[in-house]
């Protein structure tokens, strides 16, 4: 029994080793053996037929394919390479002949893919070109092999890898756009137009089509390329046409995954600059002019005319006035508090009030539950902590509500916090206004990206030398109304001396001089050092985002006009754009039309692709570790 596991053990070797060297009579001698098994694998789960197709020894792979045919569709076992057929390696190579050999023994282009880490996203990925062959060649740009397996083997257009995502989306995510808009263009002229508008259409795992694809990944360059393909001129008068643009992957009119969407909910710098670009501007434009503006200033004047209530009834609310030494006695019975007309007028107020809160409450959570505490509070476009504010300033009000009931007289606090917080929240509606939003976004971006981190360590710091000073107080004699005899105070007093609101609060004749070194340190870091480090800041941050405020208040405004257009009911929302059948096209679909000025240095055919240089693609780069088959030492030339 050893004896003949060494003999296959031995064979095995010597076909991997006839493999390398191209020794086709050898080859052939053993796969005719009887202890030769074909089907051998070596260390990565690579097959003899691999080897043969890898390093380009057509003659070779023939003699395997001749004796051993089943072996074509064989693929590697190891999770780098996991599915990788000889086919797969054929077409990174660009080797069209071996191409041709793998087809005529029956290479598989339906079915075979390729999915171990070495070809998905990931950490251990040296290339994304899909699963399937036909991706693999669209991604090499090999038009021939491209062209032989579409075409003349039928490799299915739409066909979906793990990810979801067809041939069309992973020609999106390729580096090398001219190339990839080369092909996108090829392939959809190779297939039926009706197949060709379905497959764009498709969408990933992420709910993304190709277009929606290229919005996410903020590509400028493949965004353009796919909008254009969707534009068609409608008439043209000189140099100046109108365009119609196809707005069914753009609008949020039919789906929540729109172009739009992606753009208002996506923080990254290069998906914000597509709000420049034709047509989203104008479809927002045009939005904002049909119910935007209208809604917006409503939706403003009802929020103040809804805070006045609130204050109003806030300032006369019924209480007992606070005597000396008596803080427990301020609250009234409910049966006390609504004894004249006066009174109920108040309650009409609270009962707005009341039932403002339940409609915000109501209109944030369901967004708060869908986007996640993360996302939901991190997007400054969308609402950002005005959102999250507002949510604390409903629970505020319950609070308040419940407190008055049982008639405690903590009811002021919930009630003061959620003065503040309204009237504060009232910011969110600067972004209506071009100059007042930038502003806006400016008070966001210092108050959380310096603000709460600087107030984080500062208190820290803080804590530190009160708890110091209040231990070092603690046996000098102080005045009845000295901070420094309460531990809160003293906080209190600390801050006040890093904000230079107060000098020296210790007794001058009775401090210790190391009080006073303390102190002389806490105010040099403090209120120097630290106080001056924030300035600097906020003033770095200030001209960091100055170039981008713009951009951004444009997606507040973009937020703004879905928020509004989500919480409007259909029934009274007006569709944007115009109808495919008002301009005589034979389809349901809707477009917006744009008039532009001809570029007459341009070429005629504005869809046609950009004409790349030679397709090329660099082997060394994207299949570094394929040199492991390659470079096998003996150690890895027997069978896993």
């Amino acid at each position: 029994m050893c004896t003949t596991m060494d003999e296959s053990q031995r064979s095995a070797r010597l076909l991997f080793q006839a493999a390398r060297t191209n020794d086709c009579l050898a080859m052939e001698r053993l796969l005719k053996s009887k202890h030769a098994d074909p089907f051998a694998r070596g260390s990565l789960g690579e097959t003899i037929l691999h080897i043969a197709v890898l390093n380009g020894k057509r003659e070779l792979a023939k003699v395997i394919l001749e004796n051993v045919p089943t072996l074509v569709n064989n693929a590697m076992t190891s999770d780098m390479y996991k599915g990788e057929t000889a086919l797969h390696i054929a077409i990174l190579k660009e080797d069209i002949e071996s191409v041709k050999l793998l087809l005529k023994y029956g290479a598989d282009v339906i079915n075979a893919r390729a999915t171990g880490t070495c070809f998905v996203p990931g950490k251990k990925s040296l290339c994304y070109f899909g699963e399937y062959p036909l991706s693999f060649a669209a991604c090499t740009g090999h038009k021939e092999i491209t062209k032989l397996i579409l075409v003349d083997h039928n490799a299915p257009v739409n066909a979906q890898d793990s990810l979801g995502n067809t041939v069309l989306h992973i020609l999106v995510l390729q580096p090398n756009k001219e190339l990839a808009c080369l092909m996108y263009e090829m392939i959809l002229a190779l297939v039926p137009l009706k197949d060709s508008h379905c497959v764009e259409h498709l969408q990933n795992n992420d709910g993304f089509t190709t277009l929606n694809l290229a919005a996410n990944e903020g590509d400028m360059e493949m965004f353009n390329y796919l909008i254009k393909k969707q534009k068609a001129i409608y008439w043209t008068i000189g140099t100046v046409s109108y365009s119609i643009y196809n707005l069914t992957d753009i609008d949020t009119w039919d789906t929540e995954r729109s172009v739009l969407d992606i753009i208002t909910s996506n923080k990254s710098s290069k998906v914000c600059k597509l709000i420049d670009v034709t047509p989203i501007k104008e479809l927002l434009n045009l939005k904002w002019k049909l119910f935007g503006r209208k809604n917006f200033l409503i939706w403003m004047i009802s929020y103040l005319l809804y805070m006045l209530v609130f204050t109003t009834v806030s300032m006369f609310r019924p209480f007992n006035t606070v005597t000396t030494n008596q803080f427990n006695n301020t609250h009234v019975t409910v049966l006390d508090s609504y004894q004249c007309k006066g009174d109920f007028l108040r309650l009409t107020g609270e009962l707005i009030t009341l039932l403002g809160a339940l409609v915000i409450f109501i209109s944030e959570i369901p967004l708060l539950i869908k986007l996640g505490p993360k996302i939901y509070i991190g997007n400054a476009s969308t609402g950002g902590p005005f959102s999250l504010l507002m949510v604390g300033y409903s629970i505020l009000i319950f609070s308040a509500a419940i407190l008055r009931v049982l008639c405690h007289e903590g009811e002021v606090i919930p009630l003061s916090l959620a003065l503040i917080i309204g009237w504060c929240n009232s910011i969110y509606f600067a972004r209506g206004f071009k100059m007042l939003g930038q502003f806006s976004i400016m008070i966001q971006k210092i108050i959380f990206a310096d603000l709460f981190p600087w107030f984080c360590l500062v208190f820290i710091i803080i804590v530190g030398f009160s708890s110091a000073f209040y231990v070092m107080c603690q046996t000098l004699e102080l005045d009845s109304n000295s901070h420094l005899k309460d531990y809160p105070m003293t906080i209190y007093a600390a801050i006040e001396m890093m904000m230079g609101l107060s000098s020296f609060p210790f007794p001058m004749d009775k401090a210790p001089p190391f009080l006073y070194i303390t102190y002389t340190v806490y105010m040099v870091f403090v209120y120097l050092l630290m106080t001056n480090m924030l300035i600097a800041k906020m003033e770095d941050t200030f001209w960091r985002i100055a170039h981008e405020r713009e951009v951004l208040w444009k997606i507040q405004i973009a937020a703004t006009i879905l928020l509004l257009e989500r919480h409007i009911p259909r029934c009274l929302k007006t569709r944007s754009g115009i109808s495919g059948k008002s301009l005589g096209l034979d389809d349901d679909k809707w477009y917006i039309g744009v008039e532009e000025i001809l570029n007459e240095n341009a070429p005629e055919n504005s869809q046609a692709a950009v004409k790349p240089t030679q397709p090329y693609l660099c082997w060394d780069i994207t299949r570094k570790s394929i040199s492991w088959i390659i470079n096998m030492k003996d150690s890895s030339d027997a069978p896993a």
